[in-house]
């Protein structure tokens, strides 16, 4: 017991030590949003065994949630191919593999995707960096942005008060990946996506909502008159041990209002406001906070 807890605790100081080191160089290299890495959602499958067999993890693989087995076999092979042809991995077993798709195709498996070719691979360090702190965030801010496009997604995997990595995920699947040592970068990529047209003009009164009326008859004109005509609708939810805050917001050609509970029956109740685009980069900021920072 006490050879596993030293263990437990030499993996968190080299935790914490990379963590500094990769905040460390970010700033070194002058701040800002640093894009690392853009991945399919089949290419993901692929080296992330988390989001294989169409399994969703805290972010959602909107294309291959819409393929069939058989469909998800073909898009993870070719997506295999793409990134042996980027230099994102490398096969290690690559002809034991060759003998035994070339087995596979004479008996006429190929095809089942309850056959599996085992694959022994190798990543590159970008690909490795962007899995392992998918992996080990203290928290993180989910993001679901809906328009009449579809739905987008997002996720703030927060390591510490200096290191953030930034997950998007368009509307047909592609991951885009990028680090920041600052929680108002971070916060500037969450507030394009939530107010893509820079509709955020100015703040207004605050107005608390009861939670239990809810309704078009109780949250008032203005509000509801946004609610009924938004172009783009936000939900940012704090992923934690604890429950974290939630903020929805509601974005129309005139104006943005936020909808904002900071916990589970918070005595500061629901409180809703149109906001201008200082007070909304604010507010996703302070969701990236983690507690000692709060």
């Amino acid at each position: 017991m006490a050879q596993m807890e030293s263990e437990a605790v030499d993996s968190a100081e080299d935790l914490a030590e990379a963590r500094r080191k990769l905040a460390q160089g970010l700033a070194d290299a002058g701040g800002g949003n640093r894009a690392i890495l853009r991945l399919t959602d089949e290419e993901l499958a692929v080296i992330d065994p988390m989001t294989q067999e169409g399994e969703e993890g805290l972010v959602p693989s909107p294309h291959m949630s819409r393929l069939t087995a058989k469909e998800r076999a073909m898009a993870m092979s070719t997506a295999l191919r793409s990134l042996v042809s980027r230099g994102l991995i490398e096969l290690t077993n690559v002809e034991e593999l060759y003998d035994l798709m070339r087995q596979q195709e004479a008996d006429g498996s190929e095809n089942d995707p309850d056959v599996r070719t085992p694959v022994d691979i190798r990543m590159t360090e970008e690909a490795a960096l962007v899995l392992n702190l998918r992996r080990s965030a203290e928290r993180a801010l989910a993001a679901e942005l809906t328009t009449s496009a579809g739905t987008a997604y997002a996720l703030v995997y927060i390591h510490s008060a200096e290191l953030f990595m930034v997950e998007r995920v368009t509307t047909g699947g592609l991951h885009l990946f990028s680090l920041t040592n600052s929680s108002e970068d971070a916060a500037q990529l969450i507030q394009a996506l939530v107010d893509p047209f820079g509709i955020a003009d100015r703040d207004g009164r605050t107005q608390k909502l009861d939670p239990n009326a809810l309704d078009s008859d109780n949250v008032g004109q203005p509000l509801q008159k946004v609610i009924d005509n938004s172009l783009v609708i936000g939900r940012l939810m704090v992923l934690a041990d604890s429950d974290g805050a939630l903020v929805l917001t509601y974005a129309t050609d005139r104006d943005l209002w936020t909808v904002t509970v900071d916990e589970p029956n918070s005595p500061k109740g629901i409180l809703a406001q149109a906001v201008g685009a200082k007070t909304l980069g604010r507010k996703i900021a302070g969701l990236l906070k983690l507690p000692e920072q709060s």
